[in-house]
Formats: C-alpha cells, structure tokens, sequence
C-alpha cells in the first residue's frame, strides 16, 4: 500500500456539545468511546488554516475505523446547513447485516430515520446492488448518516 489511500483512519464529526454528543455515539454504536482530551494552539489552528484553535475531543474506535467526535471551543462552531444534493455534502455509512433490525435499533433508541428503508431494485435503475437496503437518519446536530444492507458490488470481501 506504498502510496495508496486504501484505509480511511478516522472521520470527525463537529458537534455542539461534546458531552451531549459522547451519549449518543456510545448508544448508537454500543461501544463506549476510549478517550477525551483536548488539542489546541496555533500549530494545531495553522494545519487547519485557522488562525488559533481549541478543540475537545471523544475518540470511539470501530472495528473498521474511527470516530473522532469534535468540539470547537476556539473558534466557536457555527452549524452547517446541506443536504445531500449539495457539492461538498458528505455522510457516513454504517454496514449491517439487518437493516430492519438495526432501524428497530435507532427508534429504541428515539432517532428517527429521514423514511422507510428501501431496497434497491431494477425499478431504482440499477442493473447490480440489486436487494441493497438504505435507510438514511441524523445525529442530533444534524451530521447525515446512512445504514446500508449491501448486496452485490457493494459488499466487501
């Protein structure tokens, strides 16, 4: 893997309020998060083209990659507004093996999804990924994120 970007380290997520934000991932993902701390300075602002920054910090660790959930403190975050049509928009996917029971999950856990999951079919037109469920929901800062059942070219070995 010399210079190929084939293993994504972590995503971040900007949120509100941290202590708010850590229940819900550790709920969502079942696992508790492994660290909190804080970062901060101008070297860590410059990398970011900031001019000074302090930001708290929750890390959960997945089984194929990293949450990293963040809290701006310095500069103080404003909310993003996009939806998913939007150049830029970005969202994070959640592999399970049952998508019904995984949205059973979610409402256990009083979040909503954006619909009913679908599931991919030749009417979608699609002629692979035939039978992939998608269902798509948002954190409580409105970050978007998506379960999908993979079938097909969207499974991995």
């Amino acid at each position: 893997m010399a210079n190929g970007f084939l293993v994504v380290n972590h995503v971040g997520i900007t949120v509100k309020n941290l202590d708010k934000a850590i229940p819900f991932y550790e709920a969502l993902f079942g696992v508790k998060v492994a660290n909190v701390d804080q970062i901060g300075g101008k070297r860590m602002a410059a990398v970011q083209g900031l001019d000074d920054t302090l930001i708290r910090y929750a890390n959960v660790h997945l089984d194929n990659i990293n949450i990293d959930i963040l809290e701006y403190d310095e500069p103080k975050s404003s909310t993003a507004s996009y939806s998913n049509e939007q150049v830029s928009a970005m969202h994070m996917c959640f592999e399970v093996t049952d998508i019904k029971a995984a949205v059973a999950r979610l409402k256990q856990l009083g979040i909503e999804p954006e619909g009913e999951p679908m599931y991919f079919t030749e009417e979608d037109g699609l002629k692979s990924g035939l039978g992939t469920g998608v269902v798509y929901f948002r954190d409580p800062d409105g970050a978007h994120l998506e379960l999908i059942e993979p079938k097909g070219p969207f499974q991995r070995d």
